[in-house]
């Protein structure tokens, strides 16, 4: 999980045009149906929505939140800690003080959302927090990147914020996880330069996840 190399002041343009642009925060404030408590579904019914390659957004949602290869919902960047909460309800009370003030250094969800950029797109904390509700805005905001940057590896760096030289390896490492699930994915990044890396942690219940919905998404 990205906890050093947070989302800059780049991203913050991008908020109001998601708001109005897109209608994002009016939809939002929902109870979860079925199916919407975890990242690594919603991930896949979202790049079919929005027209994304097929593992980027779960690529992205691996090396943003994932634990033992599974993206987690809960997942807390507050400053340079990193903290894992057992609930939506717990997760808040990390954000949340008790006089109701926000910390405005944390990342959170399934894709690693600015409560300072992007917190005022949502009717609440929980609603920001909520898988599906999170992973589509980031998929809007990575697919307005994509527009501007002309690529979606300038999108993947982008959506990281940091440095050249973070975001190269940000990009990297997304590359890594996109082609152990989605060769032909993996390839609309093509990045240079990312050397020797690691075989990344993918759990097999992620990947299966993963496979069904693309067999889902095209049936014979």
């Amino acid at each position: 999980m990205t906890v050093t190399a947070k989302r800059t002041g780049r991203v913050a343009g991008y908020v109001a045009a998601l708001i109005v642009g897109l209608g994002l925060g009016l939809p939002l404030d929902r109870p979860a149906q079925a199916g919407e408590n975890d990242c690594h579904t919603n991930t896949s019914v979202v790049e079919r929505q929005l027209h994304i390659p097929n593992g980027l957004l779960l690529a992205i949602s691996l090396v943003e939140s994932g634990v033992d290869g599974v993206p987690q919902p809960n997942a807390l960047s507050l400053g340079i800690r990193t903290v894992h909460t057992h609930s939506r309800a717990d997760a808040i009370n990390h954000i949340q003080g008790r006089n109701g003030a926000l910390r405005k250094d944390a990342f959170v969800g399934c894709m690693q959302l600015s409560v300072r950029h992007h917190r005022v797109a949502f009717h609440s904390l929980e609603a920001m927090l909520e898988p599906k509700s999170n992973i589509w805005y980031a998929g809007h905001m990575l697919v307005r990147m994509h527009g501007e940057t002309g690529s979606w590896s300038g999108a993947v760096a982008r959506y990281q914020g940091g440095s050249r030289t973070q975001a190269h390896h940000y990009v990297c490492r997304v590359w890594n996880h996109l082609a152990e699930l989605d060769w032909s994915s993996a390839k609309t990044l093509e990045p240079r330069r990312c050397g020797e890396m690691a075989p990344p942690e993918i759990a097999p219940k992620t990947r299966k996840a993963f496979e069904q919905a693309q067999v889902a998404a095209n049936p014979e």
